[in-house]
């Protein structure tokens, strides 16, 4: 359950952590560096066939930076729900492009089912919320996993965004297609991110300049210019209600 959207929910996520991930929350960036290095050197070398997902944002930005040293030809998954926001398509196909990216994927589902669900279950209601990213987010990436025989899969995860997130742990079985969920940020928080970019002189999704903190699709990410809010506060309160319900999907 969502209690707050101010900065007071990332106190909450951590601590809800299981004690050896919240040990690491205060360490300098250059020690999360390494021991995220070292997650993703052990992902690399227990999964032969593992998979990264890459959305357009900060967070799976910084994940690709780290990754692609150690294992330059990882094949690299967007999930295109059709509603993006054309700053992220032109930006996703830069990063693609400028970083060389050897293997690229965008998935998305067969057709547009928006406006089906809209008329089902209402606008941004919890069930239009569920079918909308089961069908367009969620189903997508799992066939993607599935097809292309991942064992493994990579994600931009960190704890301090959900309360359904602070619970993880490095490495997550999932099911339906059976995979492990590699999770390497896990123990970053958002300031985290910002000096790492700023360390590698990243360039980010332009979005970010125009006020939001937390990126998705056009339908579930509005602005957020309240300094005192959390940093998912432009991800709607419906949304981050049925967080449990979309993870138990396969949703990040």
């Amino acid at each position: 359950m969502v209690q707050t959207f101010t900065k007071e929910r990332t106190k909450i996520c951590e601590d809800l952590m299981l004690p050896e991930i919240r040990a690491l929350l205060d360490i300098s960036l250059n020690q999360k560096i390494e021991r995220s290095r070292e997650v993703i050197k052990e992902a690399l070398e227990r999964y032969p066939k593992i998979g990264l997902g890459f959305s357009g944002g900060t967070d799976s930005l910084v994940l690709m930076h780290l990754v692609l040293p150690l294992k330059p030809d990882i094949p690299c998954i967007f999930v295109d729900t059709q509603h993006e926001f054309p700053e992220t398509y032109e930006f996703v196909n830069k990063i693609i492009i400028g970083w060389d990216i050897k293997d690229y994927q965008k998935v998305r589902a067969h057709r547009v089912r928006t406006e089906e669900f809209k008329q089902k279950f209402g606008y941004k209601t919890p069930e239009f919320t569920v079918a909308y990213d089961g069908y367009h987010k969620i189903a997508p990436l799992m066939k993607a996993i599935n097809d292309r025989g991942f064992d493994a899969f990579m994600v931009g995860l960190r704890g301090v965004e959900h309360e359904e997130r602070a619970r993880e742990v490095f490495f997550s079985p999932r099911q339906n297609p059976s995979h492990m969920r590699v999770h390497p940020l896990l123990f970053w928080r958002q300031p985290d991110i910002l000096e790492y970019v700023k360390k590698f002189n990243l360039e980010c999704n332009p979005l970010y300049a125009k006020g939001y903190t937390s990126l998705g699709c056009t339908v579930f990410s509005e602005k957020n210019t309240d300094p005192n809010a959390h940093e998912r506060a432009g991800r709607g309160i419906v949304r981050e209600e049925v967080m449990a319900k979309l993870r138990a999907l396969g949703y990040t």
